[in-house]
C-alpha cells in the first residue's frame, strides 16, 4: 500500500511530534487538528485512521489501549526502537517515558539469560507516578500518617 505525504498527514505528524509526551484518542486528534485548521476542511476520521495506521506501521507512532477509556490512544515515538527498552507510564497525567538507559537493557538481558523469558519490551509498561505528579501529590498529602490523631490528618 502506497503512503501519500499529504498536507493532512504532515499536519498530524507535526502535531504529534510537538506533543511527544502525550497520548491522544482519535477523537481528540480530530478535535486538535480541526482547531489548527479553523475555517478549512475538517479532518475526516477515515483519513485520520489511515494516517495513524501508516504511522504505526512505520514505527513513528505507537498505539496503546487507554487505561481510562475503552479507546486506543496514539503517541509519537519518532524513529526510535521501542523494542529494546521499557516504558514508564504515569497513572495521574498519562505521560509515557521511554526508559532508554543501560539498566533497562541489562534487565532485558538478565530476564532472557537467567529466566529464559523473552520480554516484548515494545509492549512493556511500568506504571507509577512521574516526577511532576509525585511532587504535586507530596505537596497535597499531609506529612503525618493517616489516623495519627494529631487533628491535621484526614482520619
Amino acid at each position: 500500500m502506497a503512503t501519500y505525504k499529504t498536507a493532512g498527514r504532515q499536519r498530524l505528524l507535526t502535531f504529534l511530534e510537538s506533543n511527544p509526551d502525550r497520548q491522544f484518542t482519535a477523537e481528540e486528534l480530530c478535535g486538535e487538528l480541526d482547531t489548527l485548521i479553523a475555517g478549512k476542511n475538517k479532518t475526516r476520521k477515515s483519513t485520520l485512521y489511515r494516517h495513524l495506521s501508516e504511522l504505526c506501521g512505520e514505527g513513528t507512532v505507537r498505539k496503546y489501549r487507554s487505561d481510562t477509556q475503552s479507546a486506543y490512544v496514539y503517541q509519537y515515538v519518532g524513529k526510535g526502537d521501542c523494542t529494546r527498552h521499557f516504558h514508564l507510564k504515569c497513572v495521574t497525567c498519562g505521560g509515557l517515558t521511554h526508559l532508554e538507559c543501560a539498566v533497562s537493557e541489562e534487565l532485558l538481558s538478565h530476564i532472557s539469560t537467567h529466566h529464559g523469558f523473552s520480554v516484548d519490551s515494545g509492549r512493556s509498561i511500568l506504571y507509577g507516578l512521574c516526577e511532576a505528579c509525585a511532587s504535586l501529590e507530596r505537596k497535597q498529602t499531609p506529612a503525618h500518617p493517616r489516623g495519627c490523631g494529631c487533628g491535621h490528618c484526614h482520619g
